[in-house]
């Protein structure tokens, strides 16, 4: 062994890189501290729940059984390709939760962990991130159980489900991208922990959640929603879960492209305030 590989790795904090984001390679060097966060997160959610991870499963379910009775069990409401609008309002509500949720809890993360981001260095991406995991696992639950219920109502995925991570992964994306911004702003201005839940609700609005947009929306209309990479994986989820009509599939370049440039812009967004963090917060 020589000398230079002797040497204990050194991390170098330069604060006058203010725009500079942390590399993937350190990312990796704290990966069990993610682990360590991520499970630590999971346990404070569930740790005094009376019945713990079936609220990932109760939370869509009861929204679905409210919406079914509302529109008339089952069948009142328009759906396409003959999709019961129990199933494709289930597919929508879980995609909808893991999107909201992600982002409801990176947004006050930093602010929930301020007493260890100035004690210690580490990349303060994780805090997020560690964050955004709790409703991915939330997710996974919930899936397990929706492919049971489903399976009972009849609709069974086809080989499309197999292009089903893909979707998620986009929706996780965006999640993390609106989180990253959300979590930075509320670090500086308390203000953005008042705004972020009215413009989830509002977001649950415009967006096709309870609804499928080809069986509600007018078709001239269509592009529109197209241009919203959100609404874009609301349908495709819907599509590889349930059967129902697929996107546009240039939609669906154009939406992967979207998803990319506002993850690229939150990730070094955080980063150029990530130097003021620690004073702020």
């Amino acid at each position: 062994m020589t000398e230079t590989e002797s040497l204990p790795h050194v991390t170098v904090i330069d604060a006058a890189r203010r725009a500079a984001s942390v590399s993937p390679r350190e990312l990796f060097r704290h990966r069990d501290l993610w682990l360590i966060l991520s499970q630590r997160d999971v346990k404070v959610r569930y740790r005094q729940a009376l019945i713990g991870m079936a609220w990932a499963v109760l939370r869509p379910a009861a929204s679905v059984a409210a919406f079914v009775m509302l529109f008339g069990w089952l069948d009142r409401q328009p759906t396409t390709e003959g999709v019961p609008y129990a199933a494709s309002a289930l597919a929508g509500l879980l995609t909808w939760q893991l999107f909201a949720g992600g982002v409801s809890d990176m947004a006050d993360s930093l602010v929930r962990n301020r007493h260890v981001l100035t004690k210690v260095y580490f990349p303060r991406v994780l805090i997020p991130l560690s964050s955004l995991t709790v409703s991915l696992v939330d997710f996974g639950v919930a899936l397990l159980a929706a492919l049971g219920w489903l399976a009972w109502l009849g609709v069974l995925p086809g080989a499309r489900v197999v292009l089903l991570p893909v979707w998620v992964a986009g929706v996780v994306g965006l999640s993390a991208a609106v989180g990253l911004f959300a979590s930075s702003l509320q670090a500086r201005y308390r203000d953005v922990g008042l705004v972020i839940p009215f413009l989830l609700q509002l977001g649950w609005i415009v967006h096709p959640v309870v609804y499928e947009t080809r069986a509600v929306i007018p078709e001239r209309y269509w592009w529109l929603y197209a241009l919203n990479p959100l609404a874009v994986l609301f349908d495709a989820v819907r599509w590889s879960l349930v059967g129902s009509a697929a996107p546009a599939w240039w939609s669906v370049g154009w939406s992967a492209l979207a998803v990319g440039l506002v993850l690229m812009l939150a990730w070094r967004f955080f980063h150029w305030l990530d130097t003021e963090l620690a004073d702020r917060i």
